[in-house]
């Protein structure tokens, strides 16, 4: 299981974007998208980047966009590239950003770094239920009962071979699924948290 600092060293992915930001917002969303648009063209040219070295890339993308338009910024709002928590706080805030500009790069650098910590790759959990509801918000979620009257959240993130039956809305309220999943550990802003997510990998219909 990965600590909240490992977490807090890929600039907070998060689930919901509600913390308040402290830096000039036009800047921050220009430095948010040049650096999509650098990793885009890192991703290009070198598809088979490393965890570690797609990590570096972002890095110094952000900081390359930072640089161009440090003298945007109000002098209070400056960060010294020295200032190590004053940059962890930046690339934070720039991370959010990327979120609404190309939210695949961080949740690739999310499981990038969760790979990492992992000795080996195990089997996805799966479970059996009904289907009690689709909500349709910033992600994707379905929401399932089991046998026993328990009810789980799974969060639709990545792209696989069954996805289309969620996103083509063939699913149900009351349709019987068996779901495979992973989790992963996010920080949820509503409860200033960080908690294990249950993340869809495979759906199929009973």
């Amino acid at each position: 299981m990965l600590r909240i600092c490992n977490m807090r060293k890929i600039f907070l992915l998060v689930v919901l974007l509600c913390n308040a930001v402290s830096y000039s917002q036009d800047v921050l969303e220009v430095i948010a998208k040049e650096t999509c648009q650098c990793l885009e063209t890192k991703k290009a040219k070198e598809p088979n980047l490393s965890a570690a070295d797609f990590k570096t890339e972002v890095g110094v993308c952000m900081i390359k966009s930072y640089t161009d338009h440090m003298s945007e910024f109000k002098p209070s709002e400056k960060v010294d590239f020295a200032d190590e928590e004053g940059m962890g706080k930046l690339g934070e805030n720039v991370a959010m950003k990327m979120l609404q500009v190309c939210p695949n790069m961080i949740i690739e650098l999310g499981r990038g770094t969760i790979d990492e910590g992992k000795e080996a790759k195990k089997e996805d959990s799966f479970l059996l239920g009904e289907v009690i509801d689709v909500k349709w918000e910033q992600f994707v979620t379905l929401q399932l009962k089991d046998q026993t009257g328990r009810n789980y959240n799974f969060l639709l993130l990545d792209s696989f071979d069954t996805a289309p039956l969620l996103t083509n809305n063939e699913i149900k309220k009351k349709d019987k699924l068996k779901v495979s999943y992973t989790e992963i550990e996010l920080f949820d802003s509503k409860t200033k948290e960080f908690r294990y997510f249950k993340i869809l990998t495979k759906i199929e219909k009973q």
